[in-house]
């Protein structure tokens, strides 16, 4: 197989760089969310005549937040992830360590 050409590598990096934004934009997107569901747990005088359900209500409520929450801080993480590696393949391109390295 032949070395990647040096517009290849920039695509690739550039594809990497973007889909590290992507995550970021989702992490953003989870984290909005999460803060959407507050206003959504109601007290027991709001619930009314719906007190058998009630803390099964809030229980779920918490549970999507909680995963929300956790989804964006991993969302953030796989972006930041991304990004590193972006930035760690364009050092060791600038560096022309791969050929020197005999990676290709």
């Amino acid at each position: 197989m032949a070395p990647p050409s040096k517009g290849q590598l920039t695509v690739a990096i550039e594809r990497l760089r973007g889909a590290g934004n992507s995550w970021h934009d989702v992490a953003s997107d989870l984290g909005k969310a999460s803060e959407r569901i507050e206003p959504l747990k109601i007290t027991r005088l709001e619930a009314g005549i719906f007190q058998v359900p009630y803390q099964a209500y809030l229980d779920a409520a918490q549970f999507i937040q909680d995963r929300t929450k956790e989804g964006a801080t991993q969302a953030t993480n796989v972006g930041n992830t991304l990004k590193s590696n972006a930035d760690t393949y364009q050092r060791e391109e600038d560096n022309n360590t791969h050929r020197l390295t005999g990676l290709y």
